[in-house]
Order: C-alpha cells, then sequence, then structure tokens
C-alpha cells in the first residue's frame, strides 16, 4: 500500500447530499490518513456539517484540513488550493454529492502499490439519481468508453486517448502527488481540473481505467459538472465554440509542457492537433472549397487521431 494517502474534497452549498458522501469516506476499508476540505463560501449549512464531521474522522486517526475560503473563487481555484494542501502519496478527488463504495480507496491503492509507473487511474462508477435510486447506465456507458477504449489504456495508449477527449471524471479518479509538479497551477480558464491533470498525467506516464464501479455517481438538477447540460446555443455556435476551446487548450498544454520538461514527442503530438484544430475551425464557407481540403485531411489520419474519424469530417463538410 501507499504510505499515505489524501482526500481533495470541494464543497459549494452542498447540505442536500454532503452527509451521505463524508459518512461513505469514514465507511472505507482503507482509511485515508488525511482529508483536505475547501469550501467556497457556502451560504447552506454546508460548513456546520463539515465542522461535525472533523471530531468523527479525527477519532479515527484520519487528520482533517477544513478551511473556507474568504471569498468564493469557483471550483477550478478551490480544487487548487485543496491539492497544494494535500501530503499523501496517493490523492483523490472528491465531490459533495456523491457516495463512494467502501472498497474504493483500498482497489485504487492497490493498483498504484502494484504499478510504480501508473501515475493516474479512474474507475467505472454506477450512476444515481437525486433520491439514490440506481439509473440503468454507468459512467462508462454513458461517456462512451467501451471494450476497445480500455483495451487500448491497459497497453498504455491513454496520451493519444485523451488527446481525442476526456476519458477521467473527477469524481472516480486518484493521482500521484507528483503529477501535480506538473498540473499545478491549474488554469483559470477552458480546462476542467480532471481534463487537465489527466492528460498531463498521461503525458508524463502512465494512466488507466478500472472497469469496476467504485463510488455511486449522483446526477442531480444542482450538478456544477460532469454529464448532460443543455446548451441553447445552435450547433455551428457550439462546434466553434468547442474548436476555439481546443485551440486554446492545446496552447496551454504546450506551454506548461514546454516549462515543466515533458517528452518532445509527445508535445509534437499536442503540436499536430493543434493544427488539426486549427485547420476545421479555419474551413472556408464555401463548401465545394472545403471538399479537397477535408479530404486531404482525412487521408492524413488527422481526423481518427483528434476526432471522431469520418463523423467529424462528415460534420465540417455539410456544416455552414
Amino acid at each position: 500500500m501507499p504510505s499515505t494517502v489524501s482526500i481533495a474534497m470541494c464543497t459549494y452549498n452542498g447540505e442536500r447530499f454532503l452527509q451521505a458522501q463524508l459518512d461513505s469516506l469514514l465507511a472505507q476499508t482503507r482509511r485515508p490518513d488525511q482529508i483536505v476540505i475547501r469550501d467556497d463560501v457556502s451560504t447552506d449549512t454546508s460548513m456546520d456539517l463539515l465542522r461535525a464531521f472533523v471530531p468523527r474522522a479525527e477519532a479515527l486517526g484520519i487528520a482533517v484540513d477544513l478551511q473556507a475560503n474568504p471569498q468564493n473563487v469557483g471550483y477550478r481555484r478551490n480544487f487548487d488550493g485543496a491539492l497544494r494542501a494535500c501530503n499523501g502519496e496517493v490523492i483523490f478527488l472528491c465531490d459533495q454529492d456523491d457516495v463512494w463504495h467502501a472498497g474504493k480507496v483500498a482497489r485504487i491503492c492497490a493498483e498504484f502499490d502494484a504499478r510504480p509507473h501508473l501515475l493516474a487511474v479512474h474507475s467505472d462508477a454506477l450512476l444515481i439519481d437525486g433520491q439514490g435510486a440506481t439509473l440503468p447506465k454507468r459512467l462508462f456507458d454513458a461517456l462512451g468508453i467501451n471494450w476497445r477504449t480500455l483495451r487500448r489504456m491497459h497497453a498504455g495508449d491513454g496520451f493519444r486517448l485523451m488527446l481525442q477527449r476526456n476519458l477521467m471524471t473527477g469524481a472516480a479518479m486518484a493521482l500521484r502527488r507528483n503529477v501535480l509538479v506538473d498540473a499545478l497551477p491549474l488554469p483559470e480558464t477552458d480546462w476542467v481540473h480532471d481534463a487537465w491533470i489527466g492528460t498531463l498525467a498521461a503525458m508524463r506516464g502512465h494512466i488507466d481505467s478500472l472497469p469496476e464501479p467504485l463510488i455511486s455517481y449522483r446526477l442531480h438538477d444542482g450538478n456544477q459538472l460532469g454529464l448532460g447540460g443543455n446548451d441553447p446555443a445552435p450547433r455551428h455556435a457550439r462546434r466553434m465554440r468547442q474548436l476555439n476551446t481546443e485551440r486554446i487548450q492545446c496552447m496551454q498544454l504546450l506551454e506548461r509542457g514546454r516549462s515543466v520538461g515533458l517528452p518532445a514527442p509527445t508535445l509534437a503530438w499536442v503540436e499536430r492537433k493543434q493544427q488539426h484544430v486549427s485547420f476545421r475551425a479555419d474551413l472556408p464557407a464555401g463548401r465545394l472549397q472545403r471538399v479537397p481540403r477535408i479530404v486531404g485531411e482525412l487521408l492524413s489520419g488527422n481526423y481518427q487521431r483528434f476526432g471522431r474519424g469520418v463523423l467529424s469530417a462528415v460534420i465540417d463538410l455539410v456544416r455552414a
């Protein structure tokens, strides 16, 4: 087992589901050594629940670092602060509204212990509703993570997969503390914290996916991040916004990667994705003008490497 384990938990107006999550942390068969909690100026009873939790955890030998931010900073800076205070060799990210299964910490710690080169890992999850009822699909099903994806992950192809799309959900994720040398400070825009951490871990070394569900991931009307969501913007506007976001993300990855000395081959792949995303964002308006360019990019393999293959090419061809 790793020598120490920390949990980084961020809260904000989470009173509705917070107690169930706190109870599940104390029910772990392998208890954490440290729980770092940062509350982002909740206006409900979250802090009362957290203050009551501290002596319960400390009675079990768990050190708790509970602080309320002096002002609201948002989830990115809140997680940044929580992660900086973690001193464990393995760090778990924790949301306020899920429920961890009792064997989660032990299972993931065993994986890190058996695989010294593993830098980050995430697991599948049951999906539950606001009342705690289990939904038909699991998290990996909802994210489109199938057996082919898992096989590539197990084979060490996590970096290429993360270049296509983020596969790592923070609520079901853990990492070695040395990943934070590359990942901190977290970007304040454009990246979600779990995607940033998972991608940098994959650029540095090995990441993997565990197919068994180790948490119950709650879907409800107050989710700040995660599955679902309705964007009222037209499809073309959403597509262009996504492409521009990916272009900025590549720029941020390259800047951070160069500053921390990430391997040159991985940086070259990020540059290639940046070029592909820029190609897609800057396509001419006329469809006849787009055809030869899109066909050439498709034949180069970039649509398959960085998107959904032929489907992405067809989208670029038919949409204005």
